[in-house]
């Protein structure tokens, strides 16, 4: 064990609580927000030696840990579950250095990094993308709409925002299968526990999409295009930085939007008189799209390291210490969301607390306005088009096994024919 993280804290704590997180096996993977409960009245910040790092569970503390970017630092929000073997770290040699990028860089770095990609997010350029939204959406759903049935994952929630984030970055459609496939990798590869195989073929993976990224960029250096790829010829990001900043933002950029739709899809349909009022009041939407965020959010947990002794919950940490954010537990804590437990389709049409799904402060997410809309155009065209859409029945549901994304595998749903 890292000597660095293996300090206990001075305040006395529940030995088995650490021991009892399992969040990658039932029934944590399915039901976290139990657990998490528990941690919050017991013991909210504790240590995992699953995770050989602390845990922390309640909204106002990690409200805290995120304000501070001071004594709690992004830089480790990369390193892998576990140790990565030899053979992993070859092939990684074969790619790009993992220089910093949006997700693990603090400060004025941080705000270099993300200064070049700010412009394509401006509401106005957003509102401008609505139409071309509304008709990948729809293209989508002619595909299957004659069946009566579909795995909304596979056939409309990837494809749906992989398709824009491609299509913004100026990233060849051709490569959305690779992508996507690329994206499971490198999810897996720093969110989840992993065979030695998996973790070998998951690296593999990675550094395959950096080349590709890498290939594209130098593309457009001879042609440049209208797209953010060549306008990044201007920016002062090296490529070293280019190809590790674009492949984060490539894969978050439609993997979170997925798990949002393919989430909340879920939620809605267990209560059919929820999804059927917002086929009737569309204006809803948006408010069901916050609840989703929020009780279900597609971004469970981040980690913040400790830059020098802190006290947080009542316990002291050394500098160095590695604490995961559990944006999950944060969103259902009964101190500032009333009724937490309970899905509340109209929650935000009154001021109501902020949910954590993507983050607060410098490193609030870059695209979750885009996610957003995405999200509400989804549920307009399906609430539309598919008649008394509804959960296939006796469906096993299997949630993803990591860490840092909370999603399903596939969502079987079918519809009347008309």
């Amino acid at each position: 064990m890292n000597e660095q993280y293996s300090t206990k804290p001075e305040k006395k704590t529940c030995p088995h609580l650490g021991k009892e997180f399992q969040p990658f096996i039932s029934p944590q993977l399915e039901d976290p927000y139990s657990f998490f409960k528990r941690a919050r009245e017991s013991e909210p910040l504790f240590f995992s030696p699953l995770l050989n790092a602390y845990v922390l569970t309640r909204y106002d503390d990690i409200i805290s840990v995120l304000k501070d970017p001071n004594k709690f630092s992004s830089k480790d929000n990369l390193q892998p579950i576990g140790e990565y073997t030899p053979e992993t770290i070859q092939v990684f040699r074969k790619g790009f250095p993992m220089v910093r990028d949006l997700l693990n860089s603090d400060g004025e770095h941080h705000k270099r990094l993300r200064a070049p990609f700010l412009k394509i997010f401006v509401p106005e350029k957003l509102q401008a993308m609505e139409d071309s939204i509304r008709s990948i959406a729809n293209r989508l759903v002619d595909k299957f709409i004659n069946d009566g049935e579909v795995d909304i994952i596979e056939e409309f929630a990837y494809p749906l925002p992989l398709e824009v984030i491609l299509t913004m970055y100026g990233v060849p459609l051709e490569m959305m299968e690779n992508i996507k496939n690329w994206g499971h990798q490198t999810t897996a590869l720093f969110s989840s526990h992993l065979t030695p195989e998996e973790q070998l073929e998951c690296a593999q993976g990675f550094v395959e999409m950096q080349h590709a990224i890498a290939g594209l960029i130098e593309d457009r250096r001879k042609n440049p295009q209208n797209d953010l790829v060549s306008n990044l010829q201007d920016s002062d990001l090296s490529l070293n930085e280019m190809v590790v900043v674009l492949c984060g933002l490539v894969v978050a950029g439609h993997k979170t939007t997925s798990h949002l739709i393919g989430n909340g899809l879920k939620l809605l349909l267990e209560h059919p008189e929820l999804w059927q009022k917002l086929g009737n009041d569309p204006s809803l939407i948006p408010h069901a799209i916050e609840e989703v965020l929020r009780y279900e959010g597609p971004i469970p947990a981040m980690i913040r390291t400790t830059t020098q002794e802190v006290e947080l919950a009542g316990v002291k940490l050394p500098e160095n210490t590695r604490i995961f954010l559990m944006y999950g537990s944060g969103n259902h804590d009964e101190n500032e969301f009333k009724n937490a437990a309970d899905f509340e389709l109209e929650r935000y049409k009154q001021p109501t607390s902020k949910h954590l799904a993507f983050g607060h402060g410098a490193h609030h997410c870059i695209g979750s306005n885009l996610a957003r809309r995405e999200g509400r155009i989804a549920f307009e065209v399906l609430s539309r088009r598919l008649p008394n859409l509804r959960l296939s029945p006796n469906q096993k549901l299997e949630n993803i096994p990591a860490l840092l994304s909370r999603g399903f595998k596939r969502l079987d749903l079918e519809w009347d024919l008309v």
